[in-house]
């Protein structure tokens, strides 16, 4: 238990020290201030194929090029395919060209290009794709002091003996807890809920349990729109926020060519 007066207290004394890790897109952290900060827990919602992981490998990788130790957690996708999705954004290839080896000599010196901007930053950048169960990934977690993680996705997170419900609910809470204790800033990607799927719902509610959009600080959904000359138009929409106004739309282009995010003009 903590007195008013305290609580104060720590404000004034702790807020030259709020560190932010910007996301890379300029409009989002400006909006933001400045971007995601620690101790923050942050859901990034969105139909399947949409483009959660492109969202997420791309802060991840914008994140650690400003010096944080940063880790991805995929329950879905290998390793190598979600660094190849990162050598394809900036190399403007098809990461399962990549992936596969099949590229031109114009290509493999993009590719080359791109291989050596992302291996400048290999010592702040950590890649999982073999954790599901809870206690595991949050043992990495803490022992390895990550300032920015993204788990891709949290309804593939197990906990044995608990049914969806409970477990999402449970989840949720803890990385919320973690986000805190560790001082690190905890990315979430979910799918959205079935009835968000069915009707089109603008209603933030993700996939298996009402508790990932309550205990979040900051809740975001993508939404894309049609092809234009190989670009989507993604939307990504901030509909809950702690520190403030919600509400708030970020305009992005996704190249077929790559799978480049970023802000529309």
């Amino acid at each position: 238990m903590k007195k008013l007066i305290e609580i104060i207290e720590n404000i004034e004394k702790n807020k030259h020290e709020v560190e932010f890790l910007p996301t890379g897109f300029k409009e989002l952290d400006d909006f933001l201030d400045g971007g995601f900060i620690r101790k923050e827990l942050v859901v990034i919602g969105g139909h399947t194929g949409i483009g959660k992981s492109s969202f997420g490998g791309q802060i991840l990788y914008n994140i650690a090029r400003n010096g944080f130790n940063t880790a991805y957690f995929s329950l879905e996708m290998s390793n190598e395919m979600i660094v190849c999705r990162l050598i394809g954004a900036l190399s403007k290839i098809s990461p399962i060209r990549i992936y596969s080896g099949i590229t031109d000599p114009v290509q493999i010196d993009n590719k080359s290009r791109a291989k050596g901007e992302i291996t400048a930053y290999n010592d702040f950048m950590d890649f999982y794709d073999d954790l599901y169960l809870f206690d595991e990934l949050k043992k990495e977690i803490v022992e390895n002091r990550y300032e920015f993680i993204v788990i891709d996705f949290i309804q593939n997170i197990m906990i044995p003996g608990m049914e969806e419900y409970s477990r999402l609910s449970h989840i949720s809470v803890e990385l919320q807890k973690i986000a805190k204790e560790a001082n690190c800033c905890i990315l979430v990607l979910s799918q959205l809920s079935n009835r968000v799927a069915k009707d089109g719902s603008a209603v933030v509610e993700y996939k298996g349990s009402g508790s990932i959009a309550t205990v979040c600080d900051l809740g975001f959904f993508i939404e894309r729109g049609e092809i234009v000359y190989g670009v989507n138009e993604v939307r990504l929409n901030l509909k809950k926020n702690r520190r403030g106004i919600s509400g708030k739309a970020f305009a992005f282009e996704f190249s077929q060519e790559g799978g480049l995010l970023k802000e529309k003009l």
